[in-house]
């Protein structure tokens, strides 16, 4: 049996996790970036952010842009632009050891 490989932030990196779901579809990056329902003062913070499903790491974005959605459907949710990192050592680690039992879909690490 494999061991998990979980994730070991950078001390200098500041990451927020978001679950994009349990199965991933075309666009990840369209997933990850908008209506999150997050502090917008710490996601500006944020150096790093990561898509997770299953648990898992399945794309790095580096935030550029942090913004209030102009979709009035989702409120004052927010959204980010930036741009996604294909070859960080960050995709395929596990962060379940950050969520533990939280149902919450965004999690902050050396935040």
């Amino acid at each position: 049996m494999n061991e998990e490989e979980i994730l070991v932030p950078r001390p200098e990196d500041r990451i927020l996790c978001l679950k994009i779901g349990k199965e991933v579809r075309e666009n990840i990056y369209e997933m990850t970036r908008k209506y999150w329902k997050v502090d917008i003062t710490k996601a500006r913070k944020a150096t790093h952010v990561l898509a997770i499903e299953r648990g898992r790491v399945v794309a790095v974005f580096i935030p550029v842009r942090w913004k209030y959605t102009d979709n009035p459907q989702y409120g004052c949710r927010i959204e980010f632009e930036g741009y996604e990192i294909n070859d960080s050592d960050y995709i395929g680690k596990s962060v379940n050891s950050f969520y533990g039992r939280s149902s919450n879909p965004a999690k902050y690490v050396n935040m």
